[in-house]
Formats: C-alpha cells, structure tokens, sequence
C-alpha cells in the first residue's frame, strides 16, 4: 500500500474547498431558471418621519410648555389694583371703574398708574362684568379657573380715604 505525501493531502483539500466555493451560488440559484436575473432590489426607499405627538386637554391639566401669561393679560393682576372710584351713569355702557395700586404696592417702575375701565374691558387677569353705585363685579381667570369677585368702594371710615 502506498502513501500519500502530505503535500498531496494538503494540495487537494484545498482545490475541493475552492471548488465549493465557486459552486455554492450556483447551487443556491436553483430555485430560477437558467438566463433570468435575481429581482433587484429598489434604489430609493421611502422616508417616513413619525412624531409623537402630545395633547394636553384643559379639563384635566393645564399644558406645561404654554405661557402662564399670554399677550393679551398684560397688566396689574386682580390682587394688585383696587377700586378708588366710580363714575356711574344709568346706562351700563357708559359707566366707568377707576382702578388704582393697592396701598404699598407702588414701585418706582410703576408709580401708581389709574386706570378707567368699562364693562367688558379687560386688565390683566380680570374682566369687567357689570359697574354699580358702590361696586364692580369682575371674572377674575387664575390659570384657567374663571370666578367673579366683587371689588367695593372703600366707605369713609373704614379704611378709604375721607
């Protein structure tokens, strides 16, 4: 019995692994007929942008990026004016509230400054609703509560001035 040298051994597992190499596509193909070409895959794909999208309804809670202050509520806050006095006429439309700094709350910034408002103005974070002989009747917003308050004439003697 003769032997193979090593190089013999070493020399033929290699050409049968390159030979297996070069056939496995063929093999792999078998399922498409011979002269067709594989399906080519498209060049393009489409993009979709998909964003989360955040929806905070009003009954619940109040949106956190929104304003606390929006453009339209500048100006003294309810807590801030007082009414110093009121200029009624019997027709409701025509009657004015003037509003003035609570005591001590007069800055250099903004020494006192009087407004003259008539129903259905606005100042701040309240509305005027209805001026009477002694009293004006607002609905004051605070982050989204709405509620009317009641703002009276001081009377002389009880802490307005005489």
């Amino acid at each position: 019995m003769k032997r193979s040298s090593p190089r013999i051994l070493l020399f033929g597992g290699l050409l049968g692994g390159v030979l297996l190499i070069l056939t496995a596509p063929a093999l792999g193909a078998q399922g498409t007929p011979p002269g067709t070409p594989p399906a080519q895959q498209p060049d393009t794909a489409d993009l979709v942008f998909e964003r989360e999208v955040f929806l905070y309804p009003r009954y619940q809670r109040r949106n956190p990026f929104l304003r606390l202050v929006t453009g339209d509520q500048a100006g003294p806050r309810f807590e801030e004016v007082r009414l110093i006095g009121v200029v009624f006429s019997p027709d409701p439309g025509a009657s004015i509230a003037v509003l003035g700094p609570r005591e001590g709350l007069a800055t250099d910034r903004d020494p006192g400054r009087v407004y003259r408002l008539r129903r259905g103005d606005s100042l701040g974070n309240f509305r005027i609703l209805e001026i009477q002989r002694s009293h004006v009747v607002v609905a004051v917003d605070d982050f989204g509560v709405t509620e009317q308050r009641i703002m009276e004439l001081p009377r002389p003697g009880q802490g307005g001035r005489s």
